[in-house]
């Protein structure tokens, strides 16, 4: 049986050098979801703060730890399979670094990465295109 064969756009990352995550950084489904996610994301992250003043003690942490789940379970649906473990391990998605929550971050990460991805398929795609439409000009009725 023949094969065949195309590019499907799908890169590997490895994140923090310890975990591999795989999408295409140019599908618009994908950024649709992670934008919408990020969107919600964001809105949970201001309702915790505000659930943070409100709460004191040992409902805390359990709040805490229920977000988190939360949040992860928003993130592995961006990829439609369970990313946040390798990702994050123990870690949770609300903890702090350079300014941000660790899940704003990550996704500001894939973000530039789409970015700069889309910005190099657009150098790509006139010079291939043209290669074709003279390659299968010839073909052309007169």
């Amino acid at each position: 049986m023949k094969e065949l064969n195309f590019e499907t756009g799908l890169a590997t990352y490895r994140v923090n050098g310890k975990c591999e995550i795989t999408f295409n950084p140019t599908d618009v489904s994908f950024a649709e979801r992670l934008f919408q996610a990020f969107d919600g994301l964001a809105k949970r992250q201001e309702r915790a703060e505000s659930e943070k003043q409100e709460t004191e003690g040992v409902e805390l942490f359990a709040l805490a730890e229920q977000r988190d789940k939360d949040m992860r379970a928003t993130i592995d649906s961006i990829f439609g399979t369970p990313v946040c473990e390798k990702v994050f391990g123990g870690l949770s998605v609300y903890a702090m670094a350079g300014g941000l929550p660790v899940w704003c971050n990550f996704l500001m990460a894939i973000i530039d990465e789409m970015d700069a991805s889309v910005a190099e398929q657009q150098k790509q795609t006139n010079p291939r295109v043209e290669h074709y439409m003279a390659k299968y000009a010839k073909y052309k009725k007169k």
